[in-house]
C-alpha cells in the first residue's frame, strides 16, 4: 500500500447500505442510490447483494462506466446536457436510461434529436436554489410535464428533487425540522400532479423515519460518511467508513505541528468549521492496528496547500508520534477525497477499484 492512500471498512460501509436498505423497505421506498460517492465496480456490487437494481450517478461518464459493469437501470442527476445527446441516444438503446430536465427548449431538443426512449425526471427546486424550477410552481411544472408526455421519444418518470441545503444544518433536529417542510410541499404538489417522486440526500434520508408522499430516495454519502455527517447529525462517528491515512514527514516541536503528505490534491479544499477553531481540513482519528477508532480531540489537518498538511497537535499526541508514522485522518468530505484518490484499500490492503483508476485501466 502507497501512502498517502484512502482506506474503506467494509464492515462498516455493509452496515451503511444495510441500514438505509432496510428503512426503505420499512418505508415502501424504492432504493435508488447515488453511485457518485464511491464511483467503484466492487463498491457496487456491495448494494446489489441488497437486491438493489436501480441506480443514480451524476454524468453521462458515470453512467457508461457503471452500464460497463451491467447495471441496465441508471439516472443520470445532474441537468442534461444537450451537447451529449448523441451518446445519450447510444446509452439509451442498451438500458432504461433516465435524466433530469427543467426547461422546455432542451425537452424538444431531445426529443427531436433521439431514436432510442429516454426517461426523464423534472427537476424540482426544494429550496436548495442550485438547479431545478420551484417546486410550487404549479404552471411551470405542468408546462414542461405536458411537453414530456406529448412528446414522441421520451417517457415521463415522476419528479426528482435534491435538498442540499441540509448540508447546512447542525443538528439532527434542523435537519428533521427542514425535511418536514419539504414533505409538505411535496405533498402539496402530490395533490396537483399524482406523479412518484425521488429524494436524495444523505442528511434527510438518514435522519427521517417517514417519509409522506416521496416514492424513491437516492442517498450516496451514506455509504462513507464523513466529518461533516457527524456533525450535523446524519450519522454516528462510528458510522464513517472511510479515512485518509497519511505519512508524517516533519515535526516542528516549537508549536506542536507536523507535517504530512496530505493537501489538497488528496482531501480537496473542503474545510468544516465549528465554534472552537478556524476552518479545519480533517480530523486525526486512533489508529486501531490496521483501523481506526474516534478521532482525539485537539489534533486536527490545519492547513492544507497542493501535497502538504499541517496538523495541529495536543502535546501527548505530538510527544507520541514520529516522523514515517502513518495517522488516520478523517476527511470533511468523503465523495470529493475518494474523487481525488481514484482507489481504495480495504482495512487488510485489498485494493478496490475506482471510475478514475489508471490501474484498472
Amino acid at each position: 500500500m502507497n501512502f498517502p492512500s484512502l482506506v474503506v471498512n467494509k464492515q462498516k460501509a455493509l452496515q451503511n447500505i444495510k441500514n438505509m436498505f432496510d428503512k426503505t423497505v420499512r418505508n415502501n421506498l424504492e432504493l435508488r442510490p447515488h453511485f457518485k460517492t464511491h464511483q467503484s465496480h466492487v463498491i457496487g456490487n456491495w448494494f446489489r447483494d441488497f437486491g438493489i437494481n436501480a441506480i443514480t450517478v451524476s454524468s453521462l461518464k458515470m453512467a457508461e462506466y457503471f452500464t460497463n459493469d451491467g447495471w441496465k437501470n441508471i439516472t443520470i442527476a445532474f441537468p442534461v446536457n444537450i451537447l451529449e445527446s448523441s451518446r445519450l441516444n447510444k446509452l439509451a438503446s442498451s438500458i432504461d436510461l433516465r435524466v433530469l430536465v427543467t426547461d422546455k427548449e432542451v425537452l424538444k431538443r431531445l426529443d427531436s434529436e433521439l431514436s432510442q426512449e429516454l426517461g426523464i425526471y423534472i427537476e424540482l427546486d426544494p429550496g436548495y436554489k442550485r438547479s431545478g424550477i420551484p417546486i410550487l410552481d404549479f404552471d411551470q411544472i405542468k408546462e414542461v410535464r405536458d411537453l414530456v408526455l406529448n412528446a414522441s421519444n421520451l417517457r415521463f418518470e415522476g419528479f426528482y428533487t435534491h435538498a442540499g441545503h441540509s448540508y447546512k444544518c447542525r443538528s439532527r433536529q434542523e435537519i428533521l425540522s427542514l425535511s418536514a417542510s419539504i414533505l409538505k410541499d411535496i405533498s402539496h404538489l402530490k395533490a396537483v400532479f399524482n406523479d412518484p417522486v425521488c429524494y436524495g440526500d444523505t442528511p434527510s434520508c438518514s435522519v427521517m423515519e417517514s417519509f409522506g408522499d416521496i416514492d424513491q430516495i437516492s442517498p450516496g454519502n451514506f455509504v462513507f460518511y464523513d466529518w461533516t455527517q457527524f456533525n450535523i447529525g446524519s450519522c454516528s462517528e462510528n458510522d464513517i467508513a472511510i479515512a485518509m491515512y497519511c505519512p508524517i514527514v516533519a515535526k516542528y516541536p516549537e508549536r506542536n505541528e507536523l507535517v504530512i503528505h496530505g493537501g489538497a490534491v488528496h482531501f480537496s479544499k473542503d474545510s468544516f468549521i465549528d465554534e472552537d477553531v478556524s476552518p479545519y481540513y480533517g480530523v486525526i482519528a486512533k489508529k486501531d492496528n490496521m483501523s481506526w477508532s474516534k478521532h482525539l480531540p485537539g489534533n486536527f489537518l490545519k492547513s492544507i496547500s497542493q501535497e502538504h498538511g499541517i496538523v495541529k497537535c495536543t502535546s501527548d499526541y505530538f510527544d507520541k508520534v514520529e516522523i514515517g508514522d502513518v495517522i488516520p485522518i478523517i476527511p470533511i468530505h468523503s465523495c470529493l477525497t475518494a474523487d481525488l484518490m481514484a482507489e481504495y484499500y480495504t482495512l487488510i490492503g485489498e485494493n478496490i477499484d475506482h471510475m478514475n483508476s489508471r490501474v484498472f485501466k
